[in-house]
């Protein structure tokens, strides 16, 4: 066998450069795939948590409109006691896309970025949804009761419920600052998140 001579040298050196600078160049575009993966999962985050943001809002808004309380009755409706509990009952149900729209949402968050007090604060926004339908049909069913046949417990009862139901959000309307409180979280836990910061 003969020993390697100066040409055989350069050819095995520059291969070992070649391979070297092939690992070189896969570490390089490896950490740029993992850079490309950060800035899209970022994004994702991003994205999901401003339409939370955005979503929690217009839920707010929608608050808003079913507890107005002005309502409009047309006179051939003026003894239907019940007519204005079923047209806020429409307007609750008018904003079930909405809510569905801020269950996936909620869903989404969960699954991307799992913030729990986010979680637990869209939660508030539906159980106060829930908490006025049931006041809007517990508010019905007293309409075919006349105040005198209400005891003192009833009568608090359906005071308590008029103000969950007809809610001006100022600060003595313990729904509305539920509600706000609830945004006011989503908001300030997700917009870092969706500020990308």
């Amino acid at each position: 066998m003969s020993e390697p001579s100066i040409p055989d040298w350069i050819n095995a050196g520059s291969a070992a450069i070649g391979a070297l600078a092939i690992l070189i160049g896969l570490f390089g575009a490896n950490a740029k795939i993992n850079e490309n993966r950060r800035t899209a999962r970022q994004i994702r985050r991003s994205e999901v948590a401003e339409e939370l943001i955005a979503l929690s809002h217009n839920v707010e808004d929608a608050f808003a409109h079913i507890r107005n309380p002005m309502v409009s009755i047309p006179k051939d409706r003026l003894s239907d006691k019940k007519y204005a509990y079923q047209q806020r009952y429409e307007r609750l149900a008018s904003y079930n896309n909405l809510f569905k729209k801020l269950r996936d949402a909620q869903i989404r968050v969960r699954a991307v970025i799992g913030d729990r007090e986010v979680d637990q604060a869209v939660e508030v926004l539906f159980r106060t949804r829930a908490q006025l339908a049931t006041a809007i049909e517990i508010l019905a069913d007293y309409t075919d009761w006349e105040a005198s046949e209400l005891d003192q417990m009833e009568k608090d009862h359906r005071k308590k419920l008029r103000s969950d139901l007809y809610g001006s959000f100022s600060r003595s309307d313990d729904l509305g600052s539920k509600i706000t409180e609830a945004v006011s979280v989503i908001e300030n836990k997700l917009s870092p998140i969706a500020r990308l910061e």
